[in-house]
């Protein structure tokens, strides 16, 4: 009798040891997926940047041939442009520093502060339509 409850005992303890074990390495392996989305994150908005200057660029060459009234409008969405891209700059800071913990809320913060950029962007270009 013994013999058949010790057994099953000694084969749940194992199962609880590769279950331990299992949860580890999905949690490793949850975090490295989480480092890569993190990755992947950082070139998805930095690509976006380098565009978004690109194009603040082009809209800067068409207010210098604008008149004074528009030069000055796009001026102040300039100084706007600019000061969000400082937000710009220390939210992506947090992103690359987050921990997996922290990721979503990073990414949440970054994805707000870049629709902010993308909103000011979009009303300096209405002023040339």
């Amino acid at each position: 009798m013994r013999t058949l409850l010790i057994g099953p005992i000694a084969v749940a303890m194992l199962a609880g040891c590769n279950t331990v074990a299992g949860m580890k390495e999905d949690s490793r392996q949850a975090t490295e997926y989480t480092y890569e989305k993190r990755e992947e994150y950082q070139r998805k908005i930095a690509s976006e940047l380098r565009d978004l200057d690109a194009r603040t660029d082009e809209l800067k060459a068409e207010a210098a041939r604008s008149g004074e009234a528009v030069k000055a409008e796009f001026a102040r969405d300039l100084d706007e442009l600019g000061r969000q891209k400082a937000v710009l700059d220390e939210k992506m800071n947090a992103v690359k520093s987050s921990s997996a913990a922290a990721w979503d809320s990073a990414k949440s913060e970054m994805n707000s502060a870049m629709d902010s950029m993308r909103r000011i962007y979009e009303r300096a270009r209405a002023r040339f339509q």
